[in-house]
């Protein structure tokens, strides 16, 4: 199963955003909630919002996701925006929205060195050239880029950034094995 870190979007964001100047919106496909469908229940579409105050580092993000159909920038000033992003906000609609946040920081980092501290170690066991000792504990640093989860691993002067994904994925090639 994968990691869900990220709050979902509510209504209540929109004043506060707006009070912080945080006016722009990217959307995009999240398929980190990806839900189980009952049967007669409609699908319904995730989507992740991060907002942004310059909408210079908006249209960076939605250049880094622009083969994906929901990418868009969403202006919070804009009546028209604000009254869709209601809709997809109300009862029935086909969109879950999740916000680009974490509760804490630091109990994601603790729940990541927890539940995928083996992972880790493994990673770098086989996809890096650093020898690590046994007893050495490998502390990862969580980093947030364009909807992406990024994992940071420090070895003395080395340093690597890696998608959390390939973690996750990691995980399921050594149980297909």
């Amino acid at each position: 199963m994968m990691l869900q870190p990220f709050e979902e979007f509510r209504p209540s964001y929109i004043p506060r955003l707006r009070k912080l100047g945080r006016r722009w919106l990217v959307s995009q496909t999240y398929h980190r909630a990806d839900q189980p469908q009952y049967e007669g229940q409609k699908p319904r579409i995730n989507l992740l919002f991060s907002d942004y105050m310059e909408l210079g580092e908006a249209r960076l993000h939605l250049n880094a996701v622009k083969k994906d159909r929901y990418a868009a920038i969403v202006d919070l000033e804009k009546a028209e925006h604000l009254a869709k992003i209601n809709a997809m906000m109300s009862e029935g609609s086909d969109y879950h929205i999740f916000f680009a946040v974490v509760r804490s920081a630091k109990e994601l980092e603790n729940l990541i060195n927890r539940e995928y501290r083996e992972k880790l170690k493994a990673y770098i066991e086989h996809q890096t050239n650093w020898r690590i000792s046994h007893q050495t504990a490998v502390k990862p640093t969580i980093q947030l880029s364009f909807g992406e989860i990024f994992i940071i691993l420090k070895h003395g002067n080395q340093q690597i950034r890696i998608k959390f994904e390939e973690i996750e994925k990691a995980e399921e090639r050594k149980g297909e094995e």
